[in-house]
Order: structure tokens, then sequence, then C-alpha cells
């Protein structure tokens, strides 16, 4: 599930992250309606904290363990930076240094081990923030990473580490609108202006996220790509709105999730900068690009 480069600056630190106005990104504070299931049963809560105890310091805490089946996750970025969680859920017991190193680590479009699975999280929220996001796990070992904004390359992934037990089963509440990732675009359906709640599906085999970006006056989807697609520095202003891009976490195929998303009205370009799991390109290079118009 690497991160594939593209223009440098565009992808983690840009756009996978929430910016520099600290912006949320798909995830926001959950409405009255967001922790209950399909079943009119309640999401168990998971309380997660991102804080900072300097420039290049910061620790997540989380409980231990957790029940499967559905869960909501109310992450607060105590942070001063713009910040998400990466949930990883591994085979057996490969311990987080080994994550770090095979995937945060890893060089652009390097190969996801197959013990490691992506398995959601909050995406973007802005520093004081929270955000929330509703999804199924199932039992096993996850590795939750806080991944802050900043340009510190000291900076490591804040990482603890929740046993998830039970049976799991359940399901996840009802959204009115989704976003659903496939192998290799995106399909959307409900979204509008203003606060939205999505059910983000990766519905492909490959893992993927989404990053939603307004178009800047006059822009075109080709123009984006090329953007994406630019090694270096390009030349003149950027085809989007980089002050107002929101973003998902990583999920693998087959995983999907609930959560919330403030869109303006207007053009928006869908973009996947994820790697498949065997390696190579970033899957805007085989055309996971999509535009959208939010009335």
């Amino acid at each position: 599930m690497a991160r594939g480069q593209g223009r440098a600056g565009w992808l983690t630190r840009g756009l996978v992250l929430a910016t520099a106005c600290g912006a949320l990104a798909l995830a926001g504070c959950g409405g009255d309606d967001e922790g209950k299931d399909d079943g009119g049963g309640e999401a168990k809560p998971l309380a997660v904290e991102l804080k900072q105890a300097g420039p290049a310091e910061f620790t997540i805490t989380a409980p231990t363990s957790a029940q499967a089946g559905a869960v909501r996750i109310d992450f607060r970025n105590g942070s001063k930076v713009p910040a998400e969680t990466q949930l990883i859920k591994v085979d057996g017991d490969q311990p987080a240094d080994q994550v770090i190193k095979e995937i945060f680590d890893a060089g652009e479009g390097a190969p996801t081990p197959p013990w490691a699975h992506a398995a959601g999280g909050v995406g973007g929220t802005a520093p004081g923030a929270s955000g929330t996001a509703t999804q199924v796990l199932e039992p096993g070992t996850y590795h939750l990473f806080g991944l802050p904004d900043t340009e510190d390359e000291n900076v490591k992934p804040a990482v603890t580490t929740i046993k998830v037990e039970g049976e799991g089963g359940g399901e996840l509440p009802d959204a009115p609108a989704t976003i659903t990732a496939e192998d290799y675009g995106f399909v959307t359906d409900g979204l509008k202006a203003g606060k939205n709640t999505i059910r983000f599906e990766n519905a492909g085999k490959e893992p993927h996220h989404v990053i939603a970006a307004p178009f800047a006056p006059g822009a075109t989807i080709e123009d984006v790509k090329a953007f994406a697609m630019t090694e270096g520095e390009p030349e003149g202003p950027p085809p989007v709105d980089l002050e107002n891009t929101r973003n998902t976490v990583v999920l693998d195929g087959g995983v999907d999730q609930v959560t919330e998303i403030e869109l303006q009205k207007g053009k928006y370009a869908l973009v996947c900068f994820i790697s498949d799991r065997a390696g190579g390109p970033p899957h805007v290079a085989k055309g996971m690009l999509a535009e959208v118009d939010v009335p």
C-alpha cells in the first residue's frame, strides 16, 4: 500500500493529510445517528487521542483491547499540526516497528507485505479538532498509527496496539452518500455541498484511499492528472485548491467505513495515490482519477 510520490509535496505531506489550513478531511464530528448500526444497535466507542510533547515528539493513546464488531473511532487531534490515524491489521504477532519499516519507511512503489492489511481509521483532522469513523473490526491484532503532517524527517508515526477480541459481525450505519473505490476508478452517489455522511467502500482487490480536491477556476481533469504526475516542481499555480482538500485513510479491498466530509459546491477531482500490494506506480498513473460535480 505504499503511497506513490508523483509531485513531491502534493502527496502525503500535501493532500493525504489535511493541507496547510488544517481543514478537516473526510473525518468529522459524528452526528446523532453515526453510532447506530443497521439493526438499531450502537457501535462501541473507541476513544483515540494524539498528543504532542515537542516538535518531533508525538504519542497516541487508545484502549489496549476492544470487542469485535461495529466500532466508532472517536479521534481527537491534540497536537499542533493536522494529523490522521491509520489502522494496520497484522497476521500473527508482527510488531509495529516492522510495519513502520516495511510500509511507512518503504520507498516509492514498494510492495506491501502479505501479513499487513489497511483496516481504516480517521482521515486528516485539524489541530485541536475531532474526527469520527465507524467501521466493523474483525478479531485480531491492530497497530494504530498517528500520522502527524509535518516536514520534520525525524518524526516517526506514533503507535499503539489494540487487541480486538470476540466473534465479530455487526453492520455499519446507513449513509445517504457513497464513494466507492474500484480497481481503478471511483463511483459516487449522493454527494452534496455541506456536511456529508458517507460510506467509503473499497470494492476492489487493491488498497485504496480517496483524495477529494476542488478544481481551481478554469482547470480541467487533464490539468489535474498532469499536475499529479509531474516530477519536481511544476510551473504555474496548481489546478486544485490545496487549502480545501479532503482525504480518507487507506482501506484494503473489501473494507468499508462510514465517516463525514464537508464539501463546497463545484467540481472536485478524486484521486488515489496508493500502489498495488505487489508494488508499482501510484493508482493515479493507472487512471484512478475522476471528476465529480457537487451540487
